[in-house]
């Protein structure tokens, strides 16, 4: 493992305004161009060299562990927060793109672009629990929050798939119109809002009914999505025209869109909810707003190429 701690760019952001853009948080960021995960914490930026090119992302509940897959170099490494130790995930499938660990932190999925294979590991010891192979291509995936299930897009066969994890078996699929990119549950389970790739919409999903439910707008191409944590809002990055559309989950009304810089990706929310770190790959750059005033606050440079976030 290479770890160097870089001090320039916090310093910047700090000199732009007060300190509120969530220094006791830590803010991690897959940056592609840097072969790293950067973790920013307290004024200083940490890259910790994985090589390859990092892409999605995911952080257990309890902040010990980072996930990052790496569809090129087909791997996906666990890194120990604290001292920074690394790990490969014994996968057997290639093209390890989706991700996403359940909210007990007991499993962990990995969903591979290249054969589309489907894996279930311990969340905890990193061994493997089973695995299939699904019946169309996968992209993104996103558990409930009972644990239970893991839903899964399937982008070139416009289809949504889902996964019995205890069982490791498929347990349901439905057909949407449009390419389904990245999806994201209400807290609550019910509702599952997935974004169109190459459209403008956003489909919302009747989880129990397996069906779509409505349908809300959104700026062009959204991309990544996400749902603050007291389940009011839904965040979508819309990486065609540079901006996050916000959207109110009950009533399903547009609040507001956010200019945030080119190409958007991933969007992540601060544990109190007031803080959204949204990535530009364009800009190179992690982009912090309030999320009461939809107010750009700070933006924080991380390298070249930057993809996935997630905070604790």
């Amino acid at each position: 493992m290479i770890s160097s701690r870089l001090f320039f760019p916090l310093l910047w952001l700090l000199t732009t305004g007060s300190p509120a853009w969530g220094q006791e948080n830590q803010v991690f960021v897959t940056v592609e161009g840097a072969g790293a995960l950067i973790v920013l914490h307290r004024g200083i930026s940490e890259s910790i060299s994985l090589g390859g090119k990092p892409h999605n992302l995911s952080v257990s509940r309890d902040g010990k562990r980072a996930w990052v897959t790496d569809a090129f170099a087909s791997k996906v490494w666990v890194v120990e927060v604290r001292n920074r130790n690394l790990s490969a995930l014994p996968i057997q499938g290639k093209g390890p793109h989706g991700l996403a660990l359940s909210p007990d932190g007991a499993r962990a999925v990995v969903a591979h672009k290249g054969d589309s294979l489907f894996e279930v590991f311990d969340g905890e010891r990193l061994t493997p629990l089973g695995r299939l192979t699904l019946p169309a291509r996968p992209h993104n995936v996103a558990i409930s929050p009972d644990g239970q299930r893991a839903w899964i897009t399937a982008q070139s066969a416009g289809r949504l798939l889902v996964v019995d994890l205890w069982a490791t078996r498929l347990a349901g699929e439905m057909k949407v119109q449009g390419a389904p990119h990245d999806l994201t549950f209400t807290p609550d389970g019910r509702e599952l809002w997935v974004t169109q790739w190459g459209s403008s919409q956003i489909l919302v999903i009747d989880v129990q009914e397996k069906k779509v439910s409505g349908q809300v707008t959104a700026g062009s191409s959204p991309h990544h999505i996400a749902v603050t944590p007291d389940g009011s809002q839904v965040w979508v990055t819309n990486h065609g025209s540079g901006d996050v559309s916000v959207t109110e989950v009950r009533g399903r009304r547009l609040i507001r869109r956010i200019p945030v810089g080119p190409a958007p990706h991933h969007v992540a929310f601060s544990p109190d909810g007031e803080l959204a770190y949204v990535v530009s790959e364009g800009g190179d750059e992690v982009v912090v707003v309030q999320v009461a005033s939809g107010r750009v606050h700070s933006r924080i440079p991380v390298g070249r190429g930057p993809h996935g976030v997630a905070v604790r």
